[in-house]
């Protein structure tokens, strides 16, 4: 009989550890989700600090001691976006990706947005997200907690941007910053944040740590091609001087 109660509390030990690590588990990502959508740097600090238990969902990168999740390439919109290897579940929500996008433009500034990938439509994800204050930005896209920050403003910080529009451009000296939720097709919708403008590097690096990396890598890689292009031409010039050269000598000696 003791055997049998000795052999009962030990299954029922385990069973409570077991779901205690479930529980663990599901409040770790829900922690990461959550501070995603503070639309700053904690959430690259929650990746930093649970990136074992988050790497079941996605490989994670670690660079110059910022963690992140890696995307092909955020130029490109068949390479910016990356799938989970299985699905997250979030207040009932189901996240199967993520994506990063940056935009550079030549007179309205940079635009990066970044976030998750839903297979929910939007009135699950503003039902699930209700201490979220949605509003309408347009037919398809709603949007949350708008911020602006005025670069010669005295003293420079973020406020609420009450006048935040649709096909509305910041300002020359303005960043502005949002949380939005946009279709993608029949299936998924995307929760995304951005922040945009005419942004200085030391303001974007605040809020997006994981650009720093990024912006040194292609920059590297930016003056990798400069240098194997003046190589390239360094060659040509040397190769059209010596046939020139070799020309010129073959004229002398035709005239001996």
């Amino acid at each position: 009989m003791l055997f049998k109660k000795l052999t009962v509390l030990t299954y029922c030990s385990l069973v409570s550890c077991m779901v205690f690590a479930q529980d663990n588990k599901t409040s770790v990502t829900d922690s990461i989700v959550e501070t995603f959508l503070a639309c700053d740097d904690q959430f690259f600090h929650k990746l930093a600090e649970n990136r074992e238990s988050f790497s079941e969902y996605v490989d994670l990168t670690t660079k110059d001691n910022v963690t992140f999740i890696p995307v092909e390439s955020i130029y490109q919109s068949d390479k910016d976006k990356v799938i989970f290897k299985k699905p997250l579940l979030y207040h009932g929500l189901t996240i199967t990706g993520y994506q990063n996008i940056f935009i550079p433009t030549n007179l309205s500034g940079q635009y990066y947005y970044w976030g998750f990938i839903f297979d929910n439509n939007q009135e699950e994800i503003i039902n699930a997200l209700k201490n979220i204050k949605w509003l309408n930005y347009n037919e398809n896209v709603y949007f949350a907690n708008a911020k602006i920050y005025d670069r010669n403003a005295k003293p420079a910080q973020w406020q609420d941007n009450p006048y935040s529009i649709d096909g509305v451009v910041p300002r020359l000296g303005t960043i502005e910053k949002s949380l939005y939720l946009e279709n993608v097709d029949n299936k998924q919708n995307r929760v995304l944040c951005s922040i945009q403008g005419d942004l200085t590097k030391d303001i974007l690096y605040k809020d997006r740590p994981d650009m720093k990396p990024l912006d040194e890598q292609i920059e590297k890689e930016r003056q990798e091609k400069i240098k194997a292009y003046k190589s390239k031409k360094e060659q040509e010039k040397n190769k059209a001087t010596q046939e020139s050269s070799d020309s010129n000598s073959s004229k002398e000696g035709d005239k001996i």
